[in-house]
């Protein structure tokens, strides 16, 4: 059995060799000059953002795997109307608050995924995301956007009817732009109706 002492001696040695391998020349915990091995120590705290980055990219992928077909199935196969929270907003919402941008990130891709083949479903994502306070919309603002460019003529009107809910200002432009290119007349007055509202905020 090993004593005292040498579990010490053990210690130190173990203490002495991760030192070296990390290059901080010996530096003695007793020195205070703020600029010692400045580059070293640098590099060694890259070293663990790199490793933190790594660890950060496998966890949001194992939760993408899993939470992706979940709510992309609520999605598809729940119902939602004007005025109440369906099954999918409640979920994502708890997405957010467990997961934070990472929800984001899952709404984005089940977007791409069915963005030219499974219209129900992105009506649905499209409510959802009209419906978001300004504070958690930022990352999503790309679905609504690209959706206004969807040959589904509903999913260009709700698109717009997400810009009507966030009353924002900065997505005047793009409005004139698809109203000057909508052949359909309804369509088009109400892009007008739209861009006059956010243009007397």
């Amino acid at each position: 059995m090993i004593g005292y002492k040498g579990i010490d001696s053990l210690s130190f040695d173990l203490k002495v060799v991760l030192l070296d391998e990390n290059d901080f020349e010996y530096a003695s915990y007793l020195e205070t000059d703020p600029n010692i091995n400045k580059s070293k120590t640098r590099r060694f705290s890259n070293m663990i953002s790199s490793d933190i980055a790594r660890q950060f990219k496998d966890m949001q992928e194992q939760v993408m795997s899993k939470e992706i077909p979940i709510l992309s199935r609520l999605l598809d196969e729940t119902p939602f109307d004007t005025g109440y929270e369906s099954l999918a907003e409640r979920y994502f919402e708890q997405l957010s608050e467990n997961y934070g941008p990472i929800a984001d990130t899952i709404l984005q891709n089940i977007y791409l995924q069915n963005m030219y083949h499974n219209q129900y479903l992105l009506k649905h994502l499209l409510f959802i995301v009209s419906n978001l306070p300004a504070s958690k919309r930022k990352n999503l603002e790309i679905i609504p956007l690209a959706g206004i460019s969807n040959p589904d003529i509903e999913i260009q009107d709700l698109s717009v009817k997400c810009f009507e809910a966030w009353e924002d200002k900065r997505h005047v432009p793009t409005l004139i732009n698809l109203r000057n290119h909508t052949r359909v007349q309804w369509f088009k007055d109400y892009i007008s109706d739209v861009i006059d509202e956010l243009e007397e905020e």
